[in-house]
């Protein structure tokens, strides 16, 4: 089966000409449909700076990404925004519009695309019922908590039925409890519409509880990558052994049996 997002070669030089940082060197990665995958690495690692790529925000220095069997970076700017309409992002602070109630806030994207406002705002009801905020729809963001937040930025991605949903660090800036809950929606979205998630994290609790796969990213490089039970089980690389044996630590400590 060809993967709804494939990365060859991947490499990103910043500053090239006058004082080169390499922040991702010749990547290669494969993201199957459906899947729920993991990138993991502690920060600078150079995570975020991949995820960005899959849509182009960062242009590559070199490599190809493949999504959806189109090659990005062959497009025309208008065939890029096309494209741009099956890929969607939330982020750890949830860049919402202040100014704007939870509403407008989940129609804007389709605002954008021309979509008639009797339609919008019936895609934004949708939305809204299966993210648990039915009630919301007049609230202003600065009414609401940070799973609140999280849960209308994930409604907003939803609006234009992306076939891929990019999660950068969106559940960092939340609770243990609220972290939870936004797992378990993000779940009940793969299952239900069969989106192919990416979730960034340097949280392997987070890998653990949601994610099928998982690529382990250091210095820019993928040091590890499979399955997350191969990675938790029989980590090969000192890398995936310390962020296997932090979580471990993590959990020991929180159940009281730690120093």
């Amino acid at each position: 089966m060809e993967p709804i997002i494939k990365i060859q070669s991947l490499t990103k030089i910043y500053n090239e000409k006058t004082n080169p940082v390499k922040a991702l060197d010749n990547i290669d990665l494969e993201i199957q449909k459906g899947d729920i995958y993991g990138i993991i690495g502690m920060s600078g690692a150079g995570k975020s700076t991949l995820v960005r790529c899959f849509n182009l925000l960062e242009r590559p220095t070199s490599g190809i990404v493949t999504v959806r069997g189109q090659d990005l970076q062959s497009l025309t700017p208008r065939e890029l925004r096309r494209a741009r309409t099956h890929i969607s992002m939330i982020f750890q602070h949830f860049n919402l519009l202040m100014q704007k109630n939870v509403e407008e806030n989940i129609c804007f994207p389709l605002y954008i695309n021309k979509v008639k406002k009797p339609e919008a705002h019936a895609r934004c009801k949708e939305l809204l019922e299966i993210v648990g905020l039915s009630d919301k729809a007049k609230a202003y963001p600065s009414q609401l908590s940070g799973g609140q937040r999280q849960r209308v930025a994930i409604a907003r991605a939803l609006a234009t039925n992306p076939e891929i949903l990019l999660c950068d660090e969106a559940t960092s800036a939340l609770d243990p409890q609220t972290t939870s809950q936004i797992l378990d929606l993000l779940r009940e979205i793969n299952a239900k519409f069969g989106i192919t998630i990416v979730i960034i994290t340097h949280e392997m609790a987070v890998v653990r509880e949601i994610c099928s796969h998982v690529a382990i990213v250091d210095g820019g490089r993928i040091v590890e990558k499979g399955t997350v039970d191969e990675i938790f089980e029989s980590p090969k690389t000192e890398e995936a052994k310390r962020f296997v044996l932090y979580r471990e630590r993590k959990v020991t400590f929180e159940g009281g049996q730690g120093i």
